[in-house]
């Protein structure tokens, strides 16, 4: 078995490489449109003259061969070229000092730490302090948590639906970046399969005389496919498309939930855990909707945002759509406990460290009818309480 002291030049060697990732990228992009786009498709195809690179064919049906290997080439790049750069921008410059939405603690249904057990009374009751959410960032953060935000040691700040920090192309991936994520997830490797292909055939064809800048492409895209094994490409679009679940919360068998209502007596959490189960699980039908869209037509474009970012944090009951099961909890057990749910008056935001990008609209109502609780568009989900730091290469 391999030692301890070779495992950890493993993994600083395999850093080492993924902190690369832009200029490996920028290079495939280069090579692959010269050797592919250029000398090939347009040169040889389109406009066929003795450069030396072969292929000479004055057929017209060349012609239409070439353009449509412009446009295959083109549309691959473009959707993962453009949604990196927009991945960098939103995440470097957009979201640089992005805080929580306004007025957490008028939500019904929130995620909680873990922690605050240890305060609760028998039952899961708490006490709770207006104004508050019941979670905090253990890395210093001044501001509350909202239901699944957590911690980016990389870029050291707070971020919602926080999965991880991508290496190899320098940037966190979260609410607002996880769509064009996807798609370079999905574009990146059918480009460099794309590329791969057209340059091993012109290599191989007994025509080609000039073979560098194909050997040139073909050696971009293998350390492209090298990049894309590491990053862990399928299991990203499984975690973050088909099961709406992050990084930070994988490993947590327990997910602590907090209820607000009223009583008789004044304000309260009530506590609930869920034991191994995703409370934003939505079935792989509406997860796919959460990431892409709710409708089929903004499904092909990274920058039409879904519903969710949006609406994050102005939902009327939560932050986020919560799972059937939390809503199920709450009938069961929660509601029938209750004389009403309290709805609390905006607190300032100085107290959460600061203004938000997106306000919130408040209700003057203190108690709301239990058939709004119930609503299904109403009530959401959150998942474990600590807000915890996950760096990752993907």
């Amino acid at each position: 078995m391999p030692s301890q002291s070779n495992l950890g030049t493993a993994v600083r060697a395999m850093e080492k490489f993924l902190a690369f990732g832009p200029l490996w990228l920028v290079l495939f992009l280069l090579l692959a449109t010269y050797a592919n786009d250029y000398l090939l498709a347009w040169l040889t195809l389109m406009a066929p003259q003795d450069t030396g690179v072969g292929f000479v064919d004055n057929n017209p049906a060349t012609w239409y061969i070439g353009i449509c290997m412009i446009l295959v080439s083109a549309t691959l790049k473009a959707n993962w070229f453009l949604a990196w750069l927009d991945v960098f921008i939103t995440c470097r410059i957009r979201d640089r000092k992005w805080t929580p939405p306004g007025d957490p603690s008028t939500k019904r249904i929130m995620q909680a730490d873990h922690s605050m057990w240890a305060s609760a009374s028998l039952g899961g009751r708490c006490a709770y302090e207006p104004g508050r959410r019941p979670r905090r960032c253990p890395s210093g953060c001044t501001f509350d948590l909202t239901d699944r935000v957590y911690h980016c040691t990389r870029m050291d700040r707070c971020l919602p639906l926080y999965d991880h920090y991508c290496a190899y192309i320098q940037s966190s991936v979260y609410l607002r970046t996880v769509k064009p994520y996807c798609f370079i997830l999905v574009f990146l490797p059918l480009d460099v399969v794309y590329s791969f292909a057209v340059s091993l055939t012109a290599i191989c064809h007994p025509s080609t005389r000039w073979t560098a800048p194909f050997v040139a492409s073909i050696i971009s895209a293998s350390i492209l496919v090298l990049l894309v094994a590491l990053a862990n490409t399928f299991d990203g679009l499984r975690r973050l498309v088909w099961d709406n679940s992050l990084t930070p919360e994988r490993g947590e068998a327990l997910r602590t939930i907090a209820f607000k209502y009223q009583d008789d007596s004044g304000f309260y959490l009530r506590l609930y855990e869920f034991f191994n189960c995703n409370p934003w699980h939505l079935g792989p039908r509406e997860n796919f909707r959460q990431v892409f869209g709710q409708h089929w037509w903004m499904w092909p474009f990274f920058w039409w945002q879904p519903e969710r970012v949006s609406r994050y944090g102005t939902y009327e009951d939560c932050d986020l759509p919560y799972a059937e099961v939390v809503r199920l909890k709450y009938t069961n057990s929660a509601a029938p406990r209750m004389t009403g749910v309290a709805i609390d008056p905006p607190a300032p935001s100085a107290a959460r460290g600061g203004p938000s990008r997106n306000r919130q609209p408040t209700s003057s109502t203190s108690d709301i009818e239990l058939g709004s609780i119930l609503n299904p568009r109403g009530i959401r989900q959150r998942t474990q309480g600590h807000s915890s730091s996950h760096d990752q290469d993907l």
